[in-house]
């Protein structure tokens, strides 16, 4: 096939674009950096698009759309255009495409006790949503509207994982300081986690489905995480010496994060303190989904890829460079 991805300069469409070249696919990537990371020229060939204004694209078999601004720190007016209008821009480009697959995020939905299910997004107190997860859904809706494609995918992952992560993985490693794990609250919140080779599976089971008009699904791990145990594991694995826990009080990190202070957000204290877990059982019932990788499947190939770059320390600046570091 030959296949159009967006945002290849990022973490997901790194992986997806050497995802789909190894399985012997024609990949366009396409990226807003003029000129490309090295790595990816032996993967695919390179387009060189801005989203945020009205873009050409080639005739292909399927769109896969990952470019978005992923910044809690953001305003809604800031993420409006990379997401909402990018998604637009990117779905009039591609309307020969037979197959369109844009990649969405949890960030649609408010944590809930129970697992959450597709029908959920909209219906919850929507402006308790973050910025990033308006934008997301206002992406969603406004790619409704304007899809002419046969079959149309919106895929929403939670919290990916796995080699050439640059955020997630950075983000709980800073945790980690002068040999203490400063944990904000207890932490043991039930929650799902995606790998990048479970998302690639899903749109592969996308593709093949051939299923007609617009179809959800979140996808998962098939595993729940307890997030605290899941950062144990972290630093078990990349600390050689003793790490001492500290646990900082909820009340406090909600307090400053009114204020956004040292980077922390209401996003990220919902995410240390409330449940988020997926109910994947649609896109097991309609597409046979089954995921092939875990947490603990993945850490040792995710400990191989942090030392290539550079270790723990290196890893936590979040250099956008390490999406292309083999």
């Amino acid at each position: 096939m030959k296949i159009i991805i967006t945002g290849a300069t990022g973490s997901l469409g790194a992986y997806l674009t050497r995802y789909y070249s190894q399985q012997g696919n024609d990949v366009i990537a396409c990226g807003r950096d003029k000129n490309p990371p090295k790595n990816l020229l032996k993967f695919a060939s390179y387009l060189n698009i801005d989203i945020n204004n009205e873009f050409e694209l080639p005739d292909a078999d399927v769109c896969i759309h990952t470019a978005a601004l992923s910044d809690d720190k953001a305003s809604y007016n800031d993420l409006y255009t990379p997401n909402v209008t990018g998604t637009r821009n990117t779905a009039r480009a591609s309307k020969s495409v037979k197959t369109f697959i844009q990649i969405s995020s949890s960030s649609v939905y408010l944590p809930h006790p129970a697992k959450i299910t597709e029908d959920m997004a909209g219906n919850q107190n929507n402006k308790l949503l973050s910025p990033y997860g308006k934008s997301k859904l206002a992406a969603e809706m406004i790619l409704a509207e304007t899809t002419k494609h046969e079959s149309c995918f919106i895929l929403r992952p939670r919290a990916f994982y796995g080699p050439g992560d640059r955020v997630i993985m950075p983000r709980i490693l800073k945790l980690v300081k002068n040999g203490v794990f400063s944990r904000p609250g207890e932490m043991k919140t039930s929650v799902s986690l995606t790998h990048y080779e479970n998302i690639a599976k899903a749109s592969d089971l996308c593709i093949a489905s051939g299923k007609k008009g617009i179809n959800i699904y979140n996808v998962a791990d098939d595993e729940v995480y307890i997030f605290v145990e899941v950062i144990r594991k972290i630093i078990a694995a990349f600390y050689s010496g003793p790490v001492k826990e500290k646990e900082i009080g909820l009340w406090f990190l909600k307090l400053i994060s009114v204020f956004k202070i040292g980077g922390i957000t209401p996003l990220l204290v919902r995410s240390f303190s409330q449940d988020m877990v997926l109910d994947i059982s649609k896109i097991k019932k309609e597409l046979n989904y089954k995921p092939v990788q875990n947490f603990d499947s993945a850490l040792p190939e995710l400990k191989d890829w942090i030392n290539r770059v550079g270790g723990v320390e290196e890893l936590k600046t979040g250099n956008r460079k390490y999406a292309w570091m083999l």
